[in-house]
């Protein structure tokens, strides 16, 4: 079964991660399928991914899908 993301209730642009981080909190950055931060630039940016900076897990901007999780 999938894990998703949901939308802050207070704020339908921000996120909410399973592990109660927001944008305002730890916060999430640009990734690879692999977790590691990267510049959102074309060339080290392939796919649209973001991490959670509290618990690493791997988000797929386009669905709000857990893609992965990656230790922290």
């Amino acid at each position: 079964m999938s894990e998703y993301i949901t939308h802050d209730e207070n704020d339908k642009t921000a996120w909410k991660c399973v592990c109660g981080n927001t944008p305002v909190d730890a916060g999430f950055f640009p990734c690879n399928e692999k977790g590691d931060e990267v510049e959102p630039t074309p060339e080290e940016w392939k796919k649209p991914l973001y991490i959670c900076d509290s618990c690493g897990r791997i988000i797929n901007k386009e669905t709000l899908e857990v893609f992965g999780k990656k230790n922290l």
